[in-house]
C-alpha cells in the first residue's frame, strides 16, 4: 500500500443515469449502496483513505480508477483535458465487491486521501480550477510498481535466443493484427432492414438485440457494430436464417439504434492483446509451466515416466499409452489423432483421472480448452457426470456445453440454495411464538417448583402429626419401613453380585464354572430376601392401615391431611400447565432437537425436565434468531444476480472449459491456476493463441492432427505473405504450434494414436498411405448397402461432359484472398446426390471448397427438399466440417478448366479434412482431366494417386450414368 494526499477535492460526475443503474443494480446485490449520496457519505468518512488501483485503458486510451468501498468498486475514467489539466472522473460503472477485487487489492493499492470527494451532475458544473490529480495519482502508482518490483526477487535472466523468439513472436502478433483488421476493414457491411430487442421489451436499455438482415448474415463470434456508431459495437451470438443476434458490450438504448441501416465487422483487440500478456509472462518468468520456452524453442522436455493409471473404460493400446503418457507429463507433451481414432474419448479420460487423482497424485485442476467453442463442448459431453465440470463461454457455446455453463450452474445453485433457505426460513417463522411460550414455560416451571416444595413441607406436616398422636403404632410403623428399607439396600447389593457372576460365568474352563457356581449363592440369598420382603409389606400395610384408624379424628392430623390434599392438587394443576407451555415450546422449535419430554415419574424429575427445558430455550431461541436473520440476508443476497456464485463455482470445479482466448479475457478465470490444460484441435492453433493457456497450468497436453487444416491455409498466406519478410515470422503464422512440434520433440513427448473407428476401410487406407505413413490401422468393420455405388469409396467423373457444361465460373467475389469459383454441372449432380440420401434418412454433408458453390447448391437443394435450417447446416465448406461426421460425404472439387489451375486445392490437408468426415460413404465429384494436370505438383500427384487408387479398389463412375439414375 502506498498513502497518497490530495491537497485538494477530487470531483466525480455522476449523471441521473448513473444514478438510475445503481438503484436497478442494488435491486440484484442489496449490498450496494442505495445511492451515489451513501457512496459519497463512505468516500469522506475515511480518515485513512480510500483504496485505488489503476486499471484497463478505455477507448480514449485513458487509464481507469478502480475506487473500492467496503462492500462496493467503482471504475472512474479522467474527463478530457480542459486548458490542459483533467478536471474531475465519469463514474463509468459500480459493481458488488468480488474476491477478485480482494485479491487486486492483496496485491497492493494507493490509499489515496484528498481534501474532500465531491459529487456534481455534469461536466459543466466542474470549476475551471478543479483538478483531479490523474497524472499525479499514475506516477504515484509506476513509483509503488517499480518500488515492489525492485522487491520481488528477479527472474532469470532469458537466453538470448529465448528473448529473441519471444521478440519475433511479438511480431508475429502485430503482423496477425494488422492482417486481420486489414481484412476485416475490406469487408463487405451487412444490411439490415429491422431490429428487435431479445425479448420484445421495447423502449428501454439492453444488451442484445436481433438484426434482420437483407443479405449475407455475419458468422457467430464476429465482432461487429453498428455502422457510423462505434459506441454500439458487440459480438454476434446466434444467427438464423436471416438474422443475427448482438450482444453490445455495454447496454445500448432501443432509441438509440437506427431502426434501418448497416452492421459492420470491427477488430478485437482482446486476442492480440492477451497474447501479448501471455509473452510478457513468459519474458518475466511467470508462466505456471517454467519449461514452456524450453519446449517451443530447444525441444528439451523433462524425462516423461507414463503414470500407472488405469481408465475407467476400455482404450486401446495407443489409446492406454497416449492416456498414461498424459498423466505422467512433467511439462508437455502431443497426442497425434488422425480422423476417428478417438481423441475425444481420450482426453475425457485425461481429464477425469486428473480430476480425480489417485494415492501419490493428489486431484489436479483441469482446464480443457481449444480455438473453438464446438471443439470444447465436444469433450464435456463425454466427462463422468460425478466430475464438478463448468464451462465458461458466451452465447456461441453449443447446445451441448449449454447444461455446463457458469451461468446456467448458477442459476441452478440459486435455485437449489434459495430452495434449502426456504425450508429453513420455513421452519424458524414461529420464533415470535417461541419467545412467548418460552416466558410461559419459565413462569409456569417456576410455580410448578413452588407447588412441590409446598407439597413436601405439608407431607412432612402431615406425617409429623399423625406421628405425634400415633403413639406405639407410629414407633411399629417406623420400625417396619426401617426394616423394609434395609432389605432393599440388600437385594440392589444382590442384584450387582448377581450381574458380575453371570458376566464372568459366560466364558469357559475352571474359572467359568467356579463363578458359575457361585452365581446361584447371591440369587438364594435374593430369592429369601424377596419372600421377606413380601411379608414385610403386608405388615407395613397392616400397620399403616392400624395408624389411620388410632389418628383418622385426631383434629391436628385432619388439619394436616387437609393441607396436603390442597397442595398436592396444587403440584398437580400445576404440573399440568407447565407440560402444556412445554409442549406448545417445542412444538415450535421441535426441528431444532430441543430436549425430550417424558410425562411421567415423580414430581421433582418431572421439574427437572422442564427446567432443563426452559434452559435451553433461553440459550437456543437467541441463536434462531440470528439464524433467521442470517438466512434472510442470504436470501435476499442470493435472490439477486447470479454472477455473485460464480466465484465459489469456479473454486470447486474439477474441470474448467473455455476457449483458448476467454481463458484469458473472462474474468471469473483471472486468477485461476490450473495444474493440467488440454488443449484439443491444437493442430489449427498457432504458437501466440496457444501460449494463451499453457502460460496458465504448470503442465499441458496438445491433442490435435498436424496434417489438418492449419491455422492459415498456405493459399491464404500467399495473399497477405509479401506484408511479412521474415521466414521464421512466416513459418509461425501459417503452421500450428503442434505441427512445428511434432518431428522435433523427443519420441516420449509424442503419442500417436493408430486405430480410427470411423471410415471404411477402403477409404481410411488411401488416407493411411497419404497423409500418415501407413501408420492408421481400421478397428471397425461396416457393411456396404448403397444402391448407387458399388464402394464406399466412389469418384464421378465429370471430364467426359462437354466443355460448356463442366466448366468452372468465376463468382466474381474474392474468397480466402483470391477469386472465388462456383461449377454448375457439379452443384447440380451433388443436389441430387444429397436429395436422394436425405430420402432415404441417411446423415448427409456436402463439402465444397469455395462459398460461391456453396451458395449455389444451397439455393437449389432448399428448393428442392426444403428444410432451410438443415441444408445450410449440412452444406458448406471444408473449414465448417472440420471435426464432424456424417454417414454420407459428398465432396465436389469445383475447379475444371484446361489449364490446370487448382486455387488453393493445392492446400493438400483440405481433402484430408474432406474425405475423413465420411462414415459409411464417400462420393468425390469432379473433372479428373483438370485435377491430374494441375499446374501445382504436389496436388497432381495426390489426385494421380487417389484416380489410380479408387479405380482399383473403390468405383468410378461417369456423371451421365449417376446423373440417370437419380
Amino acid at each position: 500500500m502506498r498513502a497518497v494526499r490530495l491537497s485538494g477535492s477530487v470531483h466525480l460526475v455522476a449523471s441521473a443515469e448513473t444514478e438510475a443503474r445503481l438503484a436497478r443494480k442494488n435491486a440484484d446485490h442489496p449490498s450496494l449502496p442505495r445511492s451515489l449520496a451513501q457512496i459519497h457519505a463512505q468516500l469522506n468518512s475515511r480518515p485513512d483513505g480510500t483504496p485505488v488501483v489503476p486499471d484497463q485503458t478505455g477507448q480514449r486510451g485513458d487509464r481507469s480508477l478502480l475506487v473500492h468501498g467496503s462492500t462496493w468498486v467503482m471504475r472512474l475514467y479522467p474527463t478530457d483535458p480542459f486548458k490542459g489539466t483533467r478536471r474531475g472522473y465519469v463514474i463509468a460503472a459500480i459493481e458488488p465487491l468480488r474476491l477478485r477485487d480482494h485479491g487486486r487489492l492483496a496485491k497492493g493499492y494507493l490509499s489515496v486521501r484528498p481534501r474532500s470527494w465531491e459529487l456534481v451532475s455534469t461536466i459543466r458544473e466542474l470549476g475551471d480550477h478543479a483538478d483531479a490529480r490523474y497524472e499525479r495519482l499514475l506516477d504515484e502508482w509506476a513509483a509503488y510498481t517499480a518500488q515492489q518490483a525492485a522487491a520481488q526477487p528477479q527472474p532469470a535472466r532469458l537466453p538470448p535466443h529465448h528473448a529473441a523468439f519471444l521478440d519475433t513472436l511479438e511480431q508475429v502478433i502485430e503482423a496477425n493484427e494488422r492482417i486481420t483488421t486489414a481484412q476485416i476493414r475490406a469487408a463487405h457491411p451487412f444490411p439490415y432492414r429491422e431490429v428487435k430487442p431479445v425479448g420484445e421489451r421495447r423502449h428501454s436499455t439492453h444488451s442484445a438485440y436481433e438484426f434482420v438482415l437483407t443479405g449475407p448474415v455475419p458468422e457467430e463470434d464476429a465482432f461487429v457494430q453498428v455502422r457510423g456508431e462505434p459506441e454500439q459495437r458487440g459480438q454476434v451470438t446466434r444467427k438464423h436464417n436471416r438474422s443475427a443476434t448482438v450482444r453490445f458490450d455495454t447496454p445500448v438504448d432501443w432509441e438509440r439504434i437506427p431502426k434501418v441501416g448497416e452492421l459492420e465487422l470491427t477488430p478485437s483487440t482482446v486476442v492480440f492483446r492477451k497474447q501479448r500478456e501471455a509473452v510478457t509472462m513468459l519474458r518475466d518468468g511467470e508462466s505456471r509451466n517454467p519449461a514452456v520456452l524450453d519446449v517451443l524453442v530447444d525441444h528439451r522436455t523433462h524425462r516423461l515416466a507414463p503414470a500407472p493409471d488405469d481408465p475407467e473404460i476400455r482404450l486401446d493400446n495407443s489409446q492406454l499409452h497416449a492416456f498414461r503418457s498424459a498423466l505422467g507429463v512433467p511439462d508437455l507433451m502431443a497426442i497425434l489423432g488422425p480422423p476417428g481414432t478417438g481423441k475425444t474419448r481420450v482426453i475425457s479420460q485425461i481429464a477425469n483421472a486428473a480430476a480425480v487423482g489417485r494415492p501419490g497424485r493428489a486431484p489436479q485442476r483441469v482446464l480443457v480448452t481449444s480455438h473453438t467453442n464446438r471443439a470444447v463442448d465436444n469433450v464435456l459431453q463425454r466427462l463422468p457426470a460425478e466430475l464438478v465440470v463448468v464451462r465458461v463461454g458466451g452465447g456461441s457455446v453449443t447446445d451441448e456445453g449449454r447444461p455446463y455453463l457458469l451461468e446456467t450452474q448458477a442459476r441452478e445453485l440459486r435455485n437449489r440454495i434459495l430452495g434449502t433457505v426456504a425450508a429453513a426460513l420455513d421452519g424458524l417463522r414461529h420464533l415470535e411464538v417461541a419467545d412467548r411460550w418460552a416466558i410461559e414455560l419459565g413462569d409456569r416451571t417456576a410455580t410448578f417448583g413452588a407447588a412441590v416444595a409446598e407439597s413436601a413441607r405439608t407431607r412432612e406436616q402431615f406425617d409429623s402429626a399423625r406421628r405425634a398422636a400415633g403413639g406405639s403404632a407410629a414407633t411399629e410403623l417406623d420400625r417396619l419401613a426401617a426394616a423394609q428399607g434395609k432389605r432393599v439396600r440388600r437385594l440392589a447389593h444382590l442384584d450387582q453380585a448377581t450381574q458380575r457372576a453371570f458376566s464372568r460365568a459366560k466364558g469357559s474352563g475352571l474359572l467359568a464354572r467356579f463363578w458359575q457356581w457361585r452365581r446361584g449363592r447371591p440369587l438364594v440369598r435374593a430369592q429369601r430376601l424377596c419372600a421377606e420382603q413380601e411379608q414385610a409389606a403386608v405388615a407395613v400395610a397392616t400397620a399403616t392401615r392400624r395408624l389411620d384408624e388410632i389418628t383418622r379424628d385426631v383434629p391436628a392430623v385432619r388439619a394436616a391431611w387437609d393441607e396436603l390434599t390442597s397442595a398436592t392438587a396444587r403440584a398437580g394443576k400445576a404440573r399440568t400447565e407447565a407440560f402444556g407451555a412445554a409442549y406448545s415450546a417445542r412444538t415450535v422449535v421441535g426441528s431444532h432437537r430441543p430436549p425430550a419430554l417424558h410425562d411421567g415419574g415423580t414430581d421433582e424429575e418431572a421439574h427437572a425436565q422442564l427446567t432443563g427445558l426452559s434452559a435451553w430455550l433461553v440459550e437456543w431461541i437467541p441463536v434462531l434468531h440470528r439464524r433467521a436473520q442470517l438466512l434472510s440476508e442470504w436470501q435476499r443476497e442470493v435472490s439477486g444476480a447470479t454472477s455473485q456464485l460464480y466465484p465459489e463455482l469456479i473454486r470447486y470445479a474439477d474441470v474448467i472449459a473455455a476457449t483458448a482466448i476467454g481463458t484469458a479475457s473472462r474474468p471469473e478465470l483471472s486468477d485461476v491456476d490450473f495444474d493440467l490444460v488440454i488443449v484439443e484441435e491444437a493442430g489449427q492453433i498457432g504458437t501466440a493463441d496457444v501460449l494463451v493457456p499453457l502460460v496458465r497450468a504448470r503442465k499441458a497436453v496438445l491433442v490435435g492432427d498436424h496434417q489438418q487444416l492449419p491455422p492459415y491455409l498456405d493459399s491464404e498466406v500467399e495473399v497477405w505473405g509479401k506484408d511479412v519478410g521474415d521466414p521464421t515470422m512466416r513459418l509461425l503464422l501459417s503452421h500450428s504450434a503442434l505441427e512445428l512440434l511434432v518431428g522435433r520433440l523427443p519420441g516420449a513427448n509424442v503419442a500417436p494414436l493408430t486405430e480410427q473407428r470411423r471410415m471404411p476401410k477402403v477409404i481410411a487406407e488411401f488416407i493411411s498411405q497419404t497423409y500418415y505413413d501407413k501408420g492408421l490401422g481400421t478397428a471397425v468393420e461396416r457393411d456396404h448397402d448403397d444402391r448407387l455405388f458399388a464402394s464406399p469409396f466412389a469418384f464421378v467423373d465429370t471430364a467426359r461432359l462437354a466443355d460448356g457444361r463442366r466448366r468452372e465460373r468465376s463468382a466474381g467475389a474474392r474468397d480466402r484472398g483470391q477469386r472465388g469459383y462456383y461449377n454448375k454441372a457439379e452443384a447440380d449432380l451433388l443436389v441430387k446426390l444429397a436429395a436422394h440420401y436425405d430420402r432415404l434418412g441417411r446423415e448427409w454433408a456436402v463439402i465444397v471448397p469455395y462459398r460461391a458453390q456453396v451458395k449455389e447448391i444451397t439455393t437449389a437443394l432448399v428448393r428442392r427438399i426444403g428444410q432451410d435450417d438443415k441444408v445450410r447446416l449440412d452444406v458448406g465448406s471444408v473449414d465448417s466440417f472440420q471435426g464432424g461426421e456424417r454417414d454420407v460425404i459428398l465432396y465436389g472439387f469445383t475447379r475444371s478448366n484446361p489449364d490446370g489451375y487448382v486455387g488453393f486445392l493445392s492446400e493438400l490437408r483440405r481433402a484430408n479434412v474432406a474425405f475423413t468426415r465420411a462414415k459409411r460413404q464417400l462420393v468425390l465429384v469432379g473433372d479428373l482431366n483438370t485435377l491430374t494436370t494441375a499446374r501445382d505438383q504436389p496436388f497432381r500427384e495426390l489426385a494421380c494417386a487417389l484416380r489410380d487408387y479408387v479405380a482399383r479398389h473403390g468405383d468410378v463412375r461417369q456423371y451421365e450414368e449417376i446423373d440417370a439414375k437419380l
